[in-house]
């Protein structure tokens, strides 16, 4: 058992030091297109739309809203609910399912995240209508997203545990990114 997943593993390492980022087509871009930008389209900025701020909105806050919320709701919780887990789920996990890797497959489906300076930092893959696989910009998976009710998401590591993170609709083309206190970190998926 060891031997096969170690060569599965040699293999994804091999692929990715080959593979190189997939190119920012100019829509995904917020330098060019500034409708996908948060700091130029205030309809999408939760410091300036209030509807989309997790400390002024508790339906989509996971520390107030319980139903969203994976220490109070199993549902949700990949610890308990094996589907949401990629470390027990194999179809969502891109160590077995290539596919869902970013930087080892052309076709992959999902968002670009950046920083606070617009620069590409990392990449959302959807992995199921329940699960977004989290990368970095070098291809290195981090974590995973798992969605709530509200259509928001809850971030886990590795571990499948809740960092207490989550991620919020931006009412138009992504999400923006949250730490566990509700504060916009400022940086954002499209």
């Amino acid at each position: 058992m060891i031997k096969p997943l170690h060569t599965v593993a040699l293999t994804l390492l091999v692929l990715i030091a080959s593979a190189q980022n997939p190119e920012l087509p100019n829509q995904n871009n917020p330098l060019l297109n500034l409708a996908i930008n948060p700091y130029s389209n205030t309809r999408i900025n939760p410091e300036k739309n209030l509807r989309i701020n997790p400390k002024h909105n508790w339906n989509i806050n996971p520390n107030m809203n319980n139903e969203i919320n994976p220490e109070k709701n199993q549902r949700i919780n990949p610890k308990f609910n094996k589907d949401f887990s990629p470390q027990h789920n194999h179809s969502i996990n891109p160590m077995y399912s290539f596919s869902l890797h970013p930087l080892t497959n052309n076709n992959w489906k999902g968002y670009y995240v950046f920083d606070k300076s617009n620069n590409l930092s990392g990449f959302l893959v959807v992995a199921n209508q329940f699960v977004i696989l989290d990368f970095d910009d070098k291809g290195t998976w981090k974590g995973y997203l798992v969605k709530t009710s509200t259509n928001t998401y809850n971030y886990f590591n590795l571990q499948d545990e809740w960092t207490r993170a989550f991620y919020c609709e931006d009412s138009i083309v992504g999400f923006n990114i949250f730490d566990g206190t509700g504060e916009w970190t400022g940086t954002y998926a499209k």
